[in-house]
């Protein structure tokens, strides 16, 4: 076998090496762990200065469910990770996305678990009560609509883009590895999940890269087994964060 031969061979590529992984984790994930753990940094050193510029340089949103200027950068970087893994001639047909009636049950069922789950993490952190009997008479259903009327275009594409981005690269690729790798990867995705979250604090960090992903990864092998519920439901998080009553409540009472 020749060198070229190596680089693209003849056969389709069904299982990812631990080149490939790294190479693609350095495209897609290399810039923004770097920029996560400077903020991170800045926290733990409560450094403003710093936030701000590691933040400036990420342009991150009031809401910091996205990145606002990070729109062409990501599509750039995917599209290079798709390149990539044409030239290695890898197999995306193996890659599980479908549409089946199922996803309109399986999107609102996983975030609504995610998002209770959120509440919880949010009320004994003591940020916030979500389960103070008093919100119930303000929840209204309608406020789903509301909030997502209220969503800038762009920040709608983004979510869009980033829920693909993410969950191709954690349930699509990193489950595409030799079944006596699985776990390997399976740790090694956890920590790329955690690490780019850090700028959100440790707890959240840990919750979103060890807990929800995890939790992701089980429906996706045991369940669903099918990638498009999770596309969108990350899709929903990032439009409206990772709670299910704060959707739910018309605040302006």
């Amino acid at each position: 076998m020749n060198f070229l031969e190596k680089i693209r061979p003849k056969e389709k590529l069904r299982y990812l090496r631990w080149f490939d992984i790294l190479i693609i984790t350095g495209i897609m994930f290399g810039t923004f762990i770097i920029i996560s753990t400077q903020l991170f940094i800045g926290l733990l050193q409560s450094d403003p200065q710093a936030i701000q510029e590691s933040a400036g340089s990420m342009d991150i949103t009031s809401d910091g469910a996205a990145y606002s200027g990070n729109f062409t950068i990501q599509a750039i970087l995917l599209l290079i990770t798709i390149l990539y893994l044409i030239i290695r001639n890898f197999d995306f047909k193996q890659l599980k996305i479908r549409l089946h009636p199922s996803v309109i049950i399986w999107v609102p069922v996983l975030f609504s678990i995610m998002g209770l789950f959120g509440d919880f993490i949010t009320t004994i952190s003591g940020e916030y009560n979500y389960f103070d009997p008093s919100l119930i008479q303000y929840i209204d259903p309608l406020e789903i609509v509301n909030k997502f009327l209220a969503l800038s275009p762009l920040a709608i594409g983004y979510a869009f883009l980033n829920g693909f981005y993410e969950e191709f690269f954690f349930l699509g690729l990193m489950t595409s590895v030799k079944d006596e790798h699985k776990w390997y990867a399976l740790a090694f995705s956890t920590l790329v999940r955690v690490s780019f979250h850090t700028y959100q604090g440790l707890v959240w960090a840990l919750v979103i890269g060890v807990v929800y992903g995890l939790f992701y990864y089980f429906m996706y092998k045991k369940f669903i087994k099918n990638l498009l519920p999770f596309f969108l439901m990350h899709a929903l998080t990032d439009m409206f964060g990772s709670s299910l009553i704060y959707l739910l409540i018309a605040w302006d009472y």
